[in-house]
């Protein structure tokens, strides 16, 4: 019945798009391992290991049968791209990938297969990724370590639906049974074992299985698979009542099994479609050569894992009639990329191929069984992003979570959409965004580029570009629909809702002003009340001031680069901590920056090696050519200047870690100078209009109206505010850590106020650039407890964290000395020789911390002498964010 569906969707596919409508452009494949032997034999097995070393490798391995299964995978795996010209006769690793977990059986299954797709190729060292801690390979191995998974299913064994399966007398007739006959205790959650081991041997030991297990029969056989089945949907949070306490336990259970692999694979598909349009490839996404070239990318896993993906893609009946309900040994999937010739949008479809049905050898479209594909062949790739924003969010502050999931009783949930609960009013929005795309901001000894080829936006160096004007405008017509559209803003500038402040510099100026021609430029203009009515006026536009706080080296707000001596003296403290001298002593910055001298002439060491970063990188998307024709020049030269570039800007930002050095905080000091202006400012300004909703007549005039507060910024700037919120990360993910914004990138702050109880919420959301949508960030921030609105406390308490303690001038003045010297206690704790008991105490500190934070509803910035020496009396007031 299903091949009749799925051969019927592949006529159907037909009536949608031709192939001959599309270029393939990019592969995605992942396959379960081929037949191995049992994992976990129980106590009276009779089967041995020696048994199993005869046709494999011993307990858990690949049979034979499952090498030739992967050989016959990669034969059509060959015939499908190979053959087609769509990948190489020979072999080229910077084409085709490999990744496997690791597990002999995974990386054994990837040989092979790569045997049949190459087969002329056997004396070929096959070059796989293989992650080394197998326990913490979240993408391709579903059952990771992960301690909120673990509590989420533990909640869900509390669902009525769970309960009537394990209570049912069936039910625990067959693990007493099975108790008997194995020789040990069997319950829900090893009981997989038992069908498992004898589908094994009854697979590989068909003459001699039925005389050696004489208690085994169909009947029992059915009823174990039948509840194994079931099982298996419950492990893989497929809960027809999934709510408990409000919270979407099946969801969650799906997010965290198949969200990073999903992420992995669309993020590799987002570069792929970025490397091949023109548009993007001007932003500051460079093209890297392993992504242009790369045409093919394998994951060799596990059953649970391609099961977890189809899942996400609403097809886990796909493998309703498989044996336990997961895919089969060597069943595979293939995400493919296209991009079709009329329009050069990219498009996916989504291939299965199952060796153990009717048609084995077949690649099955299963495109059109997706319920947001709407039937067609080639979807959309906006569906697919759309598919992904709704299943998943990032994985961080997992631990906090956990923590606070177990002290308030499993009553949170990351809220993901971007709804608004009815008794929430959206009161105030703070928006701070980077400029758009601009010249090189300096001349370089030897400099391939001309200054006098810098004409855009006025000419000269770091001048917004009219893309960088385009990015801007595009960023206002977004902020229009999102604020003016809905009617939160009048639909014309209102002096008395709108203030936008920008740093006194030419391209952030200019940013705001396109970036205010696209949020009030509009058909509803009014004509000589605007602006004037006279001929040659641009119609619609309407002049916004745009405010400044004098030069950006004196504007500690809105520039975090700001002079600062205290600052400089605070990163001359943290260079000799142990974290930046690996650095700049490891092979890599030596060899790059020796490169860079001899290349331009200039001595360039960390302090400076971001001029010659930012030329070129600004150079490949306004010079292309002029930089590809350069000697000295290649894509893996660029790529080894990015990897030395993102540990500095993490560094120049306050994020070292450990945060001790000479018994200074340096990274929680140098965020101080960094982001507390801006969040304290911030604060500041949500905490007054707060107090003018809660009582209106001692509202002054300019906040009684204030809706809207902007400020037009840097990538710094933008990044430092990300940091002091602790979410650094969503810039670029763990990957690639310390990466500054792009251009246009921007965050929005909302105050709410709550109709029934009058209290105040705020929500964060963050853009990565005009090709992206705004994302709610709220929930990985520390305190929010996983909610996309979060109670305005924690806003300003982590504020209080960041507050610099005088004046900022004054502050900046003032150079870091005993009163900055944190207790002794926390010092040895995170600078301990010993890293495995250093890290044991930040275990228990943050688990402590979390705890007290979620039993008492306060931060830790007010939880000062809570943690004592435990040699001396005083409190620990440094070193874990206590002031």
């Amino acid at each position: 019945m299903l091949i009749a569906l799925l051969i019927s969707s592949r006529i159907l596919t037909t009536l949608s798009f031709s192939d001959d409508e599309f270029d393939l452009v990019f592969v995605q494949a992942i396959w379960r391992h081929g037949d191995r032997a049992p994992q976990y034999p129980y106590v009276n097995d009779k089967f041995t290991e020696e048994d199993w070393k005869r046709i494999g490798s011993g307990i858990g391995q690949l049979t034979y049968t499952g090498v030739k299964q992967h050989i016959k995978l990669g034969e059509s795996i060959r015939e499908r791209y190979v053959k087609s010209g769509f990948l190489p006769e020979s072999f080229d690793e910077n084409v085709i990938q490999f990744r496997s977990t690791n597990r002999n059986r995974t990386i054994l299954s990837a040989e092979a297969n790569f045997l049949g797709m190459y087969p002329n190729e056997g004396k070929v060292k096959l070059p796989i990724t293989v992650p080394k801690n197998y326990g913490y390979d979240c993408i391709n191995n579903v059952m990771c370590k992960c301690k909120r998974r673990d509590l989420l299913q533990k909640m869900a064994k509390e669902l009525e639906e769970y309960k009537e399966v394990m209570e049912d007398s069936t039910t625990t007739s067959l693990f007493s049974k099975l108790s008997e006959i194995t020789g040990e205790t069997i319950n829900a959650e090893n009981f997989w074992r038992i069908p498992d081991t004898l589908r094994c041997e009854k697979q590989n030991f068909p003459d001699v299985f039925g005389e050696i297990n004489h208690w085994y029969s169909a009947e029992l056989m059915e009823k174990m698979e039948l509840l194994n089945t079931k099982i298996n949907r419950f492990t893989s949070g497929l809960y027809k009542s999934r709510n408990l306490n409000g919270l979407d336990i099946g969801k969650e259970i799906k997010k965290l099994r198949a969200g990073p692999l999903l992420s992995d694979i669309i993020r590799r598909m987002t570069q792929k479609s970025n490397c091949l349009n023109q548009e993007c490839r001007s932003s500051r996404m460079i093209c890297s050569q392993n992504i242009r070239e790369l045409k093919y990318h394998a994951y060799s896993s596990h059953d649970m894992t391609l099961y977890s993906l189809l899942t996400s893609l609403d097809l886990q009946d796909l493998t309703s009639s498989e044996i336990g309900g997961w895919p089969s040994y060597a069943s595979s999937l293939f995400i493919e990329l296209f991009v079709r010739k009329s329009d050069k949008l990219p498009f996916f479809r989504v291939i299965y191929r199952n060796p153990s049905s009717s048609l084995p050898s077949e690649f099955l479209n299963i495109t059109p069984l997706i319920p947001k594909c709407h039937g067609l062949s080639h979807c959309s790739f906006k569906t697919f992003e759309n598919i992904h924003n709704d299943s998943l969010r990032r994985m961080q502050s997992i631990l906090i979570n956990v923590i606070v999931t177990l002290l308030v009783g499993f009553s949170f949930g990351i809220d993901t959409n971007d709804d608004i609960p009815d008794e929430l009013e959206l009161i105030f929005v703070h928006t701070i965004w980077r400029h758009g795309d601009r010249s090189q901001e300096g001349h370089l000894n030897n400099d391939p580029v001309d200054p006098t080829k810098w004409i855009e936006g006025g000419g000269g160096y770091g001048q917004l570009t009219p893309r960088g004007m385009e990015q801007q405008y595009k960023l206002g017509k977004k902020l229009r629909d999102r604020y003016v559209s809905t009617g939160f803003l009048h639909n014309f500038y209102d002096s008395q809702q709108v203030y936008i402040r920008s740093t006194d510099v030419n391209r952030t100026i200019n940013s705001a002003i396109s970036n205010m021609l696209g949020m009030f430029s509009s058909s509803s203009h009014r004509p000589g009340v605007d602006y004037p009515d006279i001929e040659g006026w641009p119609r619609g536009f309407m002049p916004v001031p745009i405010h400044s706080s004098g030069p950006a080296s004196q504007d500690c707000v809105a520039s975090a680069f700001c002079s600062c001596k205290r600052r400089n003296a605070l990163l001359e403290i943290a260079h000799k901590g142990e974290q930046f001298q690996n650095f700049i002593n490891s092979e890599k910055y030596i060899n790059i920056t020796s490169q860079v001298s001899e290349l331009f002439n200039t001595t360039f060491t960390f302090d400076n090696l971001w001029q010659v970063h930012d030329a070129i990188m600004i150079q490949l998307i306004h010079f292309r050519e002029i930089v590809y024709n350069q000697t000295w020049y290649s894509d893996e030269f660029f790529e080894n200047l990015d990897d030395l570039e993102r540990p500095s800007k993490a560094f120049v930002s306050g994020l070292y870690d450990p945060p001790i050095v000479d018994g200074i905080n340096v990274r929680k000091e140098i965020l101080k100078t960094r982001g507390g202006p801006l969040i304290n400012d911030i604060s500041d300004r949500m905490r007054t209009i707060s107090q003018c909703k809660q009582v209106a007549e001692k509202c002054d005039v300019y906040h009684k109206n204030l809706k809207y507060y902007a400020f037009s910024t840097h990538d710094h700037t933008v990044f430092a505010l990300l940091a002091v919120l602790g979410l650094e990360t969503v810039v670029a993910g763990e990957e690639r850590y310390g990466e500054w914004p792009d251009y246009a990138s921007d965050i929005l702050v909302e105050l709410f106020q709550n109709d029934t109880d009058r209290s105040f919420y705020f929500r964060v959301l963050y853009q990565r650039n005009t090709f992206s949508k705004f994302e709610v960030v709220t929930p990985l921030i520390q305190g929010c407890k996983g909610r996309q609105f979060c109670d305005i406390q924690v806003f300003e308490d982590r504020a209080k964290e960041f507050r610099p303690d005088r004046p900022m001038k004054e502050f900046c003045e003032i150079l870091p000395g005993e009163d900055n010297i944190v207790s002794r206690w926390i010092k040895n704790v995170f600078q301990s020789p010993d890293q495995s008991t250093a890290n044991n105490y930040k275990w228990y500190l943050s688990v402590l911390v979390a705890a007290v934070l979620s039993v008492v509803d306060v931060e830790v910035s007010d939880l000062v002498g809570v943690l004592v020496d435990s040699n001396h009396t005083e409190p620990v007031t440094e070193g874990v964010s206590l002031e």
